[in-house]
């Protein structure tokens, strides 16, 4: 066993084609993703999973909620009661019961 901390076991080498292609793999990994992509996506690619939610519909138009006159807020309500009886919530498509 050896004093020096930085003595650690590992795995054996690569070969040296083995080991640069290993290299070349991480640094393609680790390039930033700014880099434009060598394909555009087909709108097929675009569309939605089957089982994904549809996405919410905003309950107004334009920047001004007509009901609460705030300018630059949320197009939907988040909070909203599940039920008539006044019971359960629903935040974010979750319904709780207080």
């Amino acid at each position: 066993m050896s004093s020096d901390p930085l003595f650690r076991p590992s795995p054996p080498p690569l070969p040296r084609a083995d080991q640069r292609e290993f290299e070349e793999l991480v640094k393609k990994a680790q390039a930033p993703l700014s880099t434009p992509a060598s394909r555009v996506l087909t709108e097929e690619e675009l569309t939605l999973h089957p089982d994904a939610r549809p996405p919410v519909q905003p309950e107004f138009e334009g920047e001004q909620n007509p009901v609460t006159g705030e300018t630059g807020g949320p197009k939907n309500e988040p909070v909203h009661r599940w039920t008539e009886d006044g019971g359960d919530w629903s935040f974010k498509g979750r319904v709780s019961d207080f």
